[in-house]
This record gives C-alpha cells, sequence and structure tokens, in this order.
C-alpha cells in the first residue's frame, strides 16, 4: 500500500497537465459540434471561388466558358501579365487562373485541346473547377459531333449546367449516411490517451526511478512483489479513472445519441484497449527517459507522430499508400480502424466483424508487446 500510495501522490503532482489537455480537447469538441450543428451534416453546397479568365480567344465557345465559370465563382478581371497573375496569386486576390488561347474554339472541337490552368497550392477546391470546365468542354464537343450547332450544343451545355442534383445518401448507420458524430470525438482520443498518460505516468516512473527513493524502498520491508503490485494497482487505478473521465465527454456532448447508439459496446472496448496500449508506451517512456526535462519532448515525439502518421489528425484515405503501409506497424492505425468501421455501420458483414476483433485483438498485442519491452528494460536498468 505504501507504494500504491506514493504513486497517486505523484500523479496528484502532475494533474494540472492532464486537465490542461482535457480542457482543450473539450474546448475543440465543443466548437466542431457547433460548425457541424444543424444540417451542415446533411447538405451539400458548391463553393465559390475567386477566379480569373484570360481570353485570348474571344470566340463563342471562350465567352460561354465566362459565363459558366462565372455563375458559379466569382469572376475576377485581371490584365493578361504573367507578373500581374503572379501577384495576385500570391497575395490570395485570385485563386485560379484559366487561360483561353487563341483558335481554342476549332482546335478544342477537332483536336482537343485542353485548357491551361494556375491555381494556388493546396487549394483542393480549385481541382473541382477542372472537372467543373471538363465537364462542360465535353458536353459542347459530344453535343456538336451529336449534330449539333455550336451555338445550340452551347446553350444546351449552359441549361445542364443550371440543373440542381438531389442526392440522398444511404443511411447503413442512423446517421444520414454520415459518420457518426460522437465517431469523430473518439478518433482523436488516442493523441488525449497517449499524451496524458505518457506525460504523467514518465514523472512518476522518474521518480521512483531515482536513486534515494529506490534505495530506500530497497532497504524497507516492503517484498518485491508487493512493490512491483502497488505500481500495477497505481497503473490501473490511473488508466480507468482517466479512461472513465475521457468517456464523460461524449455522454455530456452528445447524450441520447451516443448513449443510444447500436455500438456503445464496441466504442467503450476499442478506446478501453487503447488506453492499455497507451499505459503500455507510457511505462517504455517511463523507463528509457533518464531526465524530466526531456519527458515532453519525448510525449510530444510518441504522440503527434503515431496520431499524424495513422489517421487522427488526417483521415486515413488522404494518407498515401506507403504511409497506411507503414501505419500498420504502429497500434493507433489499429484503432482508427476499428472506430472506422463502428461509425460508419450498425450492423456489420462478417468481413467487418473480423476486423473489428482482430483490430482490437492486435491492439492488445501492441500492449503485451510494450510492456514486455519496458519490463526488459527496466531490469536491465536496475542490472545497472
Amino acid at each position: 500500500m505504501i507504494v500504491f500510495k506514493g504513486f497517486l501522490i505523484l500523479v496528484k503532482r502532475n494533474l494540472e497537465i492532464g486537465f490542461l489537455y482535457l480542457a482543450i480537447f473539450m474546448t475543440i469538441c465543443i466548437m466542431v459540434q457547433l460548425m457541424t450543428k444543424g444540417e451542415g451534416m446533411n447538405q451539400f453546397q458548391e463553393e465559390s471561388l475567386k477566379i480569373a479568365v484570360i481570353d485570348r480567344d474571344g470566340g463563342r465557345l471562350s465567352e460561354s466558358i465566362k459565363e459558366y465559370l462565372g455563375e458559379k465563382h466569382q469572376l475576377v478581371n485581371l490584365e493578361d501579365d504573367k507578373t500581374v497573375i503572379q501577384e495576385n496569386l500570391f497575395y490570395r486576390n485570385i485563386f485560379y487562373v484559366v487561360t483561353i488561347p487563341e483558335d481554342f474554339e476549332q482546335k478544342y472541337l477537332k483536336e482537343g485541346e485542353r485548357l491551361k490552368t494556375t491555381k494556388v497550392p493546396g487549394t483542393f477546391s480549385a481541382y473541382y473547377i477542372d472537372q467543373q470546365i471538363d465537364a462542360f468542354l465535353n458536353e459542347v464537343r459530344i453535343l456538336k459531333s451529336g449534330g449539333f450547332s455550336t451555338e445550340e450544343a452551347i446553350k444546351e451545355a449552359m441549361r445542364i449546367g443550371k440543373l440542381d442534383t438531389e442526392v440522398t445518401m444511404i443511411d447503413k448507420n442512423g446517421h444520414g449516411g454520415q459518420m457518426a458524430p460522437h465517431a469523430y470525438l473518439f478518433q482523436f482520443l488516442p493523441y488525449l490517451f497517449l499524451a496524458v498518460l505518457c506525460y504523467i505516468i514518465g514523472f512518476v516512473m522518474i521518480a521512483y526511478r531515482k536513486e534515494d527513493v529506490r534505495r530506500r524502498i530497497l532497504c524497507s520491508s516492503v517484498s518485491l512483489r508487493t512493490q512491483n503490485a502497488g505500481l500495477v494497482a497505481g497503473y490501473v487505478v490511473v488508466g480507468v479513472v482517466f479512461w472513465f473521465i475521457c468517456m464523460l465527454l461524449p455522454m455530456i456532448l452528445y447524450r441520447k445519441e451516443f448513449l443510444q447508439d447500436h455500438n456503445l459496446p464496441y466504442y467503450l472496448l476499442n478506446s478501453f484497449v487503447m488506453v492499455l496500449v497507451a499505459l503500455s508506451i507510457s511505462f517504455i517512456v517511463g523507463v528509457l527517459v533518464e531526465k524530466e526535462t526531456i519527458v515532453s519532448a519525448a510525449t510530444n515525439v510518441i504522440s503527434l507522430g503515431m496520431c499524424f502518421v495513422c489517421g487522427v489528425f488526417v483521415s486515413m484515405s488522404m494518407l498515401s499508400e506507403g504511409v497506411r503501409k507503414a501505419a500498420h506497424f504502429l497500434p493507433v492505425y489499429w484503432y482508427e480502424t476499428v472506430n472506422e468501421i463502428v461509425g460508419n455501420n450498425v450492423q456489420f458483414t462478417a468481413a467487418q466483424s473480423a476486423a473489428v476483433w482482430g483490430g482490437i485483438g492486435i491492439q492488445m498485442i501492441f500492449a503485451v508487446f510494450f510492456l514486455s519491452v519496458g519490463l526488459v528494460a527496466s531490469k536491465y536498468k536496475a542490472r545497472e
């Protein structure tokens, strides 16, 4: 009990960082909830950008392109000067420039010549404008080859471009075809688990490994088995209490929507196993890190690095194939895989069910592996 009480006292001294992370995390969750409140998750709306059209042709087709884009975006008049265009792109006065060359109408209808476009790097909506232009020109070309005159083909393509389409998402999970709102919160939980537990447990283990403290414990009447049992009990209590506090967040933010979710047991189990993984990693940090000043750096490298690679901050669908393959060797990847399946489905297929239980099982294997590595490193340090 002495070791256990000492463990809790040291945890209490480092609770400030835990509450700080929780406060930041709670604030972000509330902001996201307010931003997506109402119909934001159920509606799709085209984004309008400031664009410029440099028309060097002056034909009917080039005029129709300007008219078509003007109905969907904000047209900005610019001089046909490279320096002026670059300056406006640099200062974000415009985000997209399309240049229509001379004799474009004839070259496109006969040879299929493409337009030259320039866009601000990182503006993903600009690629959607490429698709809009290609769709419009393809419709004109198809109608032209079908017997329409150029004027008739342009008018018909303009009419088609103004049509609104109603899209209904297949409701596979009771959330209108979208990922469950509380699933987004669980997506970010690994960072909270790793950051807080590695920081707190790391400081506690460093305190226990100080030479004076270690000598006093060895000279006491408390057996080594009792000492280890006290440390294990401290780990379990800290992990369970912290997991319970984190589970209160979705209950407070989403209430009945979360509590009545058919997949609630999977959310709880997956997150609890992730806490065990975070505890085992924090044990390694506490064993290997020698100085308290290095704990923060090590925690940030582990938590941020693992979360960026494994789809916590950026959806796994947006990561490259190479990054996803590398992430297979990290536990957070399997947590996110399970969370994505659980958040998008109510009833699992046989393959999905196997993926869910397989992901949870792999996380348990990682937890045991990290714990074993920590114990070996601890034994080696003790001999030194």
